[in-house]
């Protein structure tokens, strides 16, 4: 997929959404996927504290299965600003090692490695006809860079992220840019990170279902993405990976690779999530690298200090919607030429 189709695509569907009525927003939810997207619900509408942690199992057909622990603290100074701090944690993965002597082994099993500190803040606000999110990120060089799980250095993330519902299904949209591919789709568990300029665009639906099937509210969501260099790049990986410029299958083991437009990548995501009790929640993904040929299955249990409202407690922005909604139809209802 080259990236003029993702960008049609986006296209597309930003035109599409702009012909809809004000969203049927399902809860406020809608507007925390994306925030701590590992950790389900720990971005919550509701001001304070929250603390969370997710143990899942990953399939990556470079490496193998692995485990992952993440755990995440957020903190919602305000119903549209809020700011949260995750890391994750491998109990079991394969990684590449290099000895001494400067030699390469195979893949062997490794424990507790730990991936960067990740440092996020968020805006949101809800125009007449959008939910938009903007999102600052930074992640810290706390991860084994031997094993590809980190470039060494501090990283920067800009991004905003816009959704547009009828009824209980949205057009998502996001674009952004940084100086690593880490911050980016970091819903996936990645053996490769980049450093050096890069833009990224993502677009894709979300569905809500119905409300009295869950706890709370369930979604499944899928989404293109594109992610382009912006000039040379450094990647830290011990995976093998499209080699630039050769043709297909060739691939290459480096730990460290430098050139010009070295990893650009572009795929499908498609996650799911389940609210079994106001506290637990189920998540799942899989994610499909159409330009390194990499495919990533992940199931895993987030588990959050404090529960997210169900369907028996509207939140805040359930209200917000419906006192909108209900405005509107008494707009239209005086309005001159509507039928009584």
């Amino acid at each position: 997929m080259s990236a003029r189709t993702i960008i049609i695509t986006f296209l597309a569907i930003a035109s599409a959404c702009t012909a809809q009525d004000l969203p049927n927003a399902p809860s406020s939810q809608a507007s925390q996927v994306e925030k701590a997207p590992r950790v389900p619900g720990v971005a919550s509408a509701l001001h304070g504290l929250n603390v969370g942690i997710t143990f899942a199992g990953v399939h990556d057909s470079g490496i193998g299965w692995y485990t992952t622990l993440t755990p995440a603290v957020s903190y919602a100074f305000a119903k549209d600003f809020s700011a949260d701090i995750t890391l994750t944690l491998y109990p079991s993965r394969n990684a590449v090692t290099t000895d001494t002597t400067g030699i390469t082994s195979q893949l062997t099993p490794t424990h507790w490695d730990a991936g960067d500190t990740w440092l996020s803040a968020h805006y949101t606000v809800i125009p007449h006809r959008f939910i938009n999110t903007a999102t600052a990120a930074l992640s810290f060089p706390t991860g084994n860079e031997d094993h590809g799980l980190s470039t060494g250095r501090v990283s920067f993330d800009l991004s905003d992220h816009i959704e547009r519902y009828h009824h209980s299904l949205g057009a998502l949209l996001d674009i952004g840019g940084g100086d690593s591919s880490a911050l980016f789709n970091n819903l996936v568990n990645k053996d490769v990170s980049s450093l050096g300029a890069i833009a990224h665009f993502q677009t894709g639906l979300i569905y809500w279902f119905p409300s009295t099937w869950f706890p709370g509210r369930a979604y499944i969501q899928s989404l293109a993405y594109e992610q382009l260099p912006l000039g040379d790049q450094k990647i830290y990986t011990t995976i093998k990976i499209q080699s630039p410029g050769s043709p297909i299958g060739v691939t290459q083991t480096t730990r460290i690779v430098t050139g010009r437009h070295v990893y650009e990548d572009n795929g499908f995501t498609t996650s799911l999530g389940i609210p079994l009790t106001s506290h637990l929640t189920f998540s799942s993904y899989y994610n499909r690298s159409l330009r390194q040929h990499l495919d990533t299955v992940a199931t895993g249990l987030t588990f959050v200090w404090k529960g997210s409202p169900t369907h028996h407690r509207e939140s805040i922005y359930d209200k917000a919607f419906l006192e909108g909604e209900r405005i509107l139809e008494e707009e239209k209802a005086q309005s001159p030429g509507t039928k009584k």
